[in-house]
């Protein structure tokens, strides 16, 4: 039985929830570190499953998130009341390539390179526009991503197995190859589910952009809402803004801040 990922938003929940605590931990480091005021509205393009909409707000931030999938968006809606935080939390239908809004959040995260499935040069500024004239000046949107590898092994790739609720998933996302010209990384992603019994095997195949360091840096500049302030690793080590980067250095936390 073949199904596709994003229409089953338990068994990506599952999936990708492997350390959300840590996570948390770092963006809360993030927002103290390059705020001057205290952060306590955030906005998450491309939530997904909402698994930061409900877990920030322990922390007592208020949550805003959107995504293009509807079941993803119900998904999280559900956990919002199952979790009674529908005063900190909300969630709604958008697609990152246009949505604006009125109100003013102090910062905004993208987990995960969401931001990679804006493939096109036209759509990311104007996402990024569009997010900056969205957030506080010297408020700041943390993206997460890696760049191009200098070499890729052929068929690089990570596996991890996840279990929850009775229901066991093996995860393997690899790039199967990127082409540089065009700036697209094409990349697989095999699921094994077992939910107590019912075997469903997923393989999807995804085309993200392919990120280079200086590309990335252009794209923010020309955007006008945003300016590049750091750059760390998963261990919060700060990297300098002229080092070599690659996706040798694993993902990294961008730091934006916003003009």
């Amino acid at each position: 039985m073949k199904e596709k990922l994003y229409n089953l938003p338990k068994y990506y929940d599952i999936a990708f929830s492997w350390d959300i605590s840590r996570e948390t931990t770092i963006f809360r480091e993030l927002f103290k570190r390059h705020t001057p005021f205290k952060v306590k509205n955030i906005l998450e393009p491309a939530c997904g499953t909402g698994r930061f909409l409900v877990d920030l707000p322990k922390y007592g931030y208020h949550m805003t998130g959107y995504d293009n999938n509807s079941q993803m968006v119900a998904y999280a809606k559900k956990r919002i009341i199952e979790s009674k935080l529908q005063n900190m939390a909300k969630v709604i239908t958008g697609d990152m390539k246009s949505i604006r809004f009125k109100t003013k959040f102090d910062a905004a995260i993208n987990s995960i390179n969401s931001v990679g499935y804006l493939l096109y040069n036209d759509d990311i500024i104007t996402h990024f526009y569009n997010t900056g004239d969205s957030i506080k000046r010297n408020g700041i949107y943390i993206i997460h991503l890696s760049c191009a590898w200098d070499r890729l092994s052929p068929h690089e790739e990570e596996e991890w197995i996840t279990e929850r609720e009775g229901i066991q998933i093996k995860t393997i996302w690899g790039v199967e190859k990127q082409d540089k010209q065009k700036k697209i990384s094409f990349e697989l992603c095999k699921m094994e589910i077992n939910d107590e019994g019912r075997h469903i095997i997923l393989e999807e195949h995804h085309v993200l952009r392919l990120w280079f360091f200086e590309d990335l840096q252009n794209l923010i500049c020309k955007s006008k809402k945003f300016k590049l302030e750091a750059l760390y690793d998963e261990k919060l080590n700060q990297i300098p803004l002229d080092n070599h980067i690659s996706g040798e250095l694993g993902n990294l936390y961008y730091i934006l801040k916003a003009l």
